[in-house]
């Protein structure tokens, strides 16, 4: 588990676990005067780091990170794409196997060549152009310069219209949002993201590759430390 501060761009800590209890133990070492100092913390939904957070931090806007929550709608598309693959005709097969990542790639980030290789996908399936298209509304969603009054309102409309389509490939991420909505939704409240941490974990991969993997965890922890150590740059 990565404990960072990205308005500060450096990394707090790194706790050998995911579990609650690990996280509301470095909360409390932490004391209660620096607890209440934190205001703002965003999390992936994984319900111990709410919890702790809640436990620990008095005063804080809890906000579920946005990469996470495209992370996996990214995933029901991707699943969507497979069954439909397996069940369509020779042709539509063709083009869709391998295809995931047009899918998932922003628009605006489509080569030239690629663009008409996603419109044909799209053009041969009515269900997987209707994925998409639900795809896109949300990411503009996130996107847009919604208040949180606003966005909650475009939230709902964009749920009742997934709920209206039938779509199975996209019922566990309704219910998923439905279940996180005020958290997600906090988001707009600040714009407050992972982003920052999505970068540590890379960079982390590549210290991880340097060293040609890591058999003592502290030793690990160390170098990601003194990597993001302001001192160190």
């Amino acid at each position: 588990m990565i404990i960072s501060a990205p308005e500060l761009g450096i990394v707090l800590d790194v706790l050998n676990d995911r579990k609650r209890d690990s996280l509301a133990a470095w909360f409390g070492a932490r004391g209660p005067a620096w607890c209440a100092a934190v205001e703002q913390c965003s999390a992936d939904m994984w319900d111990p780091y709410h919890v702790a957070a809640e436990m620990y931090l008095p005063n804080v806007r809890l906000t579920v990170d946005r990469f996470h929550v495209m992370q996996n709608l990214s995933d029901a598309v991707s699943k969507a794409r497979c069954r439909i693959q397996q069940e369509t005709d020779d042709a539509t097969r063709a083009l869709l196997k391998g295809a995931r990542w047009l899918l998932l790639k922003n628009p605006e980030n489509l080569s030239a060549d690629e663009r008409p290789k996603l419109a044909a996908m799209l053009a041969a399936s009515a269900e997987l152009h209707l994925c998409y298209s639900l795809k896109e509304e949300f990411r503009a969603w996130f996107n847009a310069p919604h208040d949180r009054s606003t966005a909650a309102c475009r939230l709902d409309e964009w749920l009742a219209q997934v709920e209206a389509s039938g779509l199975k490939a996209f019922h566990t991420f309704s219910k998923t949002v439905r279940n996180w909505r005020e958290r997600i939704l906090i988001y707009f409240m600040g714009r407050h993201s992972n982003g920052f941490a999505e970068g540590v974990n890379l960079k982390i991969k590549l210290l991880n590759r340097r060293a040609f993997g890591y058999r003592n965890f502290q030793h690990l922890r160390l170098h990601i430390l003194v990597a993001f150590d302001p001192r160190s740059r």
